[in-house]
C-alpha cells in the first residue's frame, strides 16, 4: 500500500464520508405506490438498500430490485436526494438517491425474496404515507412532486424527526 505524505492526509481526512442507500420509487398502472415489509424490521419502505463498495447508487438500485422482488427493471431518473447527518443507522451522514423504478404493469411478476421481504403491497398515496415508516414518509412526498413535475428534490440537512 502506498503511503500518504502528511499534507495529503489532512486532505483526505477532512473529506466527507457517506453511507449510500438506492432505492426505487415503483407504482402499478393505477398509481399506487410499492412499499415492501422487510423480515428485519417493523417498517414499510422502498424496495432498496445499501450500495455496494464499487457499485454507482444506479448500479446498487438495480441490484436491491432484482434481490427483493426479482425483476430487472430499468432504473430510471433520480427523483430525490436526501442527506441525514444522523440516522441511528451508521455514525457516517447517508446519502439516500430515491430513484424512479418505473411502473409495474402485473404485480403477479414480483417474486420475494424469502428471508429478506416477507410482504409487499400497492397503496394509494395517501395510504402508502401512512403505511411507509417515518424515516421514509418526507421522501415519499417528496417523490411523488417530483416525478409529476420532472424536477427532482434535494432535501438537504435533514435530520430524523
Amino acid at each position: 500500500m502506498a503511503r500518504t505524505d502528511p499534507s495529503s492526509q489532512a486532505l483526505i481526512d477532512r473529506i466527507a464520508v457517506s453511507g449510500t442507500v438506492a432505492a426505487a420509487f415503483i407504482t402499478d398502472s393505477a398509481g399506487q405506490v410499492l412499499l415492501v415489509k422487510p423480515a428485519s424490521r417493523d417498517e414499510w419502505g422502498f424496495v432498496g438498500g445499501w450500495v455496494d463498495r464499487g457499485e454507482s447508487p444506479h448500479q446498487g438500485c438495480a441490484r436491491e430490485i432484482a434481490e427483493e422482488i426479482g425483476l430487472a427493471l430499468q432504473v430510471g431518473d433520480l427523483l430525490v436526494l436526501d442527506w441525514l447527518t444522523e440516522t441511528g443507522y451508521v455514525d457516517e451522514p447517508l446519502t439516500f438517491y430515491l430513484f424512479d423504478g418505473g411502473v409495474i404493469e402485473d404485480r403477479d411478476q414480483i417474486r420475494l425474496r424469502a428471508g429478506e421481504i416477507e410482504e409487499f403491497g400497492f397503496f394509494p398515496p395517501e395510504r402508502a404515507l401512512l403505511r411507509s415508516s417515518e424515516f421514509n414518509r418526507e421522501r415519499l412526498a417528496l417523490a411523488l412532486e417530483a416525478r409529476r413535475t420532472g424536477r427532482a428534490v434535494y432535501q438537504p440537512f435533514r435530520q430524523p424527526s
